[in-house]
């Protein structure tokens, strides 16, 4: 494979591989060209990332005459907008977010800020001194992993997008979706001319999207892969990590389906745990009994989310019991 790949008429993939760091991963990039073009989705701010990524912009536009001069994250998490500012500058590109993103990008400390979990599923309030032990923790963690990985905040000039607006290209005509539950700063891009989708996170096809406080939202979620589902003439999605999903319909209806027997799982196994409850923390024992540390912390959030949910929605309660929350059927 070349540093490109068309995927479609007028779409081209770039898929950046990120091998050092704490978890290797790969991101879809998807450039349309057009008069201006648009690069949809940045991925990581490492240095051998964006110089693969600006390799393959300035080789696709020498090569089919054409233009990628703007781009567009697809939501506020890292591996989505770190790339923005260096691709930026060095390609001389125009920035474009949507007002929700701005807030959650700017600095690494409001991105920091943004994703600080203040209502945690698994742990009470803690004393003073061992929150700021905690948030000191939190703090080198975060540091380590922004160097590893890439984490750039997106500086400089940028134009505001909104949900409803269109983008030109030589594929077509694509309208701002909303798609919040991933991330609440989640926007998509359909064509409904060709029936395609660029839906960022939200449909994956070998893996379930990840779900976790403070920004992701079951209902919302939901929400969104059924919009997803009933998209008029929707023939392909193309997501920000792995391969197309070419029976889209049936894959939505696969995830709807997961995400309510998540929900029905949680509910029954808090049920029976009978008068005296159930501990997150044993929840996510349950599912995860032998994954590392680090790789359970980033699993466990849909239990997080999902134990959030039920609390929100008053079909499960919670005490305080040896410094855990344990929950209970109402």
């Amino acid at each position: 494979m070349g540093l490109y790949e068309e995927m479609t008429p007028g779409i081209f993939r770039i898929c950046q591989e990120v091998r050092k760091g704490w978890i290797p991963f790969t991101m879809n990039l998807y450039a349309l060209p057009g008069t201006a073009g648009l690069l949809f989705d940045a991925g990581s701010g490492a240095r051998g990332a964006v110089t693969y990524a600006a390799r393959a912009l300035d080789a696709l536009e020498k090569e089919r005459g054409t233009r990628v001069r703007r781009i567009l994250p697809s939501h506020a998490h890292w591996d989505h907008f770190s790339g923005t500012s260096a691709l930026a500058k060095r390609r001389r590109m125009e920035v474009l977010l949507t007002e929700a993103m701005v807030p959650l990008v700017r600095t690494r400390a409001c991105y920091r800020a943004a994703y600080q979990e203040r209502k945690s599923a698994l742990h009470p309030p803690r004393s003073r001194g061992r929150e700021a032990m905690r948030n000191l923790k939190d703090r080198l963690i975060d540091e380590a992993f922004s160097l590893s990985m890439g984490l750039q905040a997106v500086t400089g000039p940028f134009s505001l997008l909104c949900v409803g607006d269109h983008v030109e290209s030589e594929a077509g005509t694509w309208e701002v979706l909303a798609g919040p539950g991933h991330c609440d700063a989640h926007i998509m891009l359909w064509n409904a001319s060709s029936g395609i989708l660029l839906g960022g996170d939200n449909v994956l096809a070998n893996i379930t999207t990840w779900l976790g406080p403070p920004r992701s939202n079951i209902t919302a979620y939901q929400t969104t892969l059924e919009t997803i589902r009933d998209l008029p003439g929707l023939t392909l999605i193309l997501p920000a990590h792995g391969r197309p999903i070419t029976d889209p319909i049936k894959r939505t209806t696969q995830l709807i389906a997961h995400r309510k027997k998540r929900l029905a799982q949680i509910k029954e196994k808090v049920a029976a745990a009978g008068p005296q409850g159930l501990s997150g923390r044993a929840l996510v024992q349950h599912y995860y009994p032998h994954m590392a540390p680090l790789k359970r912390s980033i699993a466990q959030g849909w239990i997080e989310a999902t134990l959030l949910h039920l609390l929100e929605e008053g079909e499960l309660s919670r005490t305080l019991e040896k410094g855990l929350w344990c929950y209970h059927r109402r």
